[in-house]
């Protein structure tokens, strides 16, 4: 009888050091696949709005008619801003951010993300989309590259700050691109598919590059809470300690 108790009590122990070892892997999988689903989704919305805003006159009409609405002619000083030096100089600021906080890598893949999306941007922009300059004399505008820059910026400083200053920063990231979207279409640079179509390619350029480092960064929890237990990060016992 002691012996079935014991074996019973073994078994429940290992079930149970199952289960919790396999929590860690499970959130990492959902976090894996709600990446996957953004990047595929955001990606037909990207091409869907190119094909939309560009060949089905009832969508193009819609388009154009917000932009003849809110264009004007003026000096739109926030997208003046935007340069290579600027962007140069945004992505020094999220290194230092980044290794000031002990985050080397992640600023790493911040500024790769960064650099995604604007090089590709500017290649399916001036080498793969093209349709009629309406909204600009300078050829195809789809999709904006000043958009990009300020999406990519803020994706890039987002995934370097502190959790506790993400919230503030959201909602000052949210209101600098609102305002950035207004002026392209208000002074006559950019269509809104121009505009929200580089919004939907930083959103799956940025959860491509949050899945190839997602994955890595899942694995050091357990490591770290192994060594400050004394035991090794692959010891099966460690868990039941």
């Amino acid at each position: 009888m002691l012996t079935t108790e014991q074996d019973s009590q073994t078994l429940t122990a290992d079930l149970t050091r199952g289960v919790t070892r396999a929590r860690p892997l499970d959130g990492g999988r959902r976090q894996m696949v709600l990446r996957v689903l953004v990047t595929v989704i955001s990606t037909g919305l990207f091409l869907v709005l190119y094909r939309l805003s560009g060949s089905y006159r009832p969508a193009e009409q819609l388009d154009l008619g917000i932009f003849w609405m809110l264009e004007t002619h003026g000096n739109p000083t926030l997208l003046r801003a935007v340069s290579v030096p600027t962007l140069m100089l945004s992505s020094a600021v999220v290194l230092l951010i980044a290794a000031g906080r002990g985050r080397a890598m992640r600023g790493v893949r911040a500024l790769m993300i960064l650099a995604a999306c604007n090089v590709l941007g500017q290649v399916l922009k001036g080498f793969v989309f093209g349709r009629d300059a309406i909204a600009t004399h300078q050829g195809n505008s789809f999709p904006s590259g000043h958009m990009i820059a300020f999406g990519s910026v803020a994706l890039a400083l987002w995934i370097v700050l502190p959790r506790v200053m993400r919230g503030v920063f959201t909602m000052v990231a949210a209101l600098v691109l609102a305002v950035a979207a207004f002026e392209l279409v208000h002074y006559g640079w950019h269509r809104p598919s121009d505009v929200v179509g580089s919004l939907l390619l930083v959103t799956a350029v940025g959860a491509v590059g949050g899945a190839a480092g997602g994955s890595r960064e899942s694995c050091r929890p357990s490591s770290l809470t192994a060594r400050r237990r004394g035991t090794p990060a692959d010891d099966p016992t460690a868990d039941g300690r």
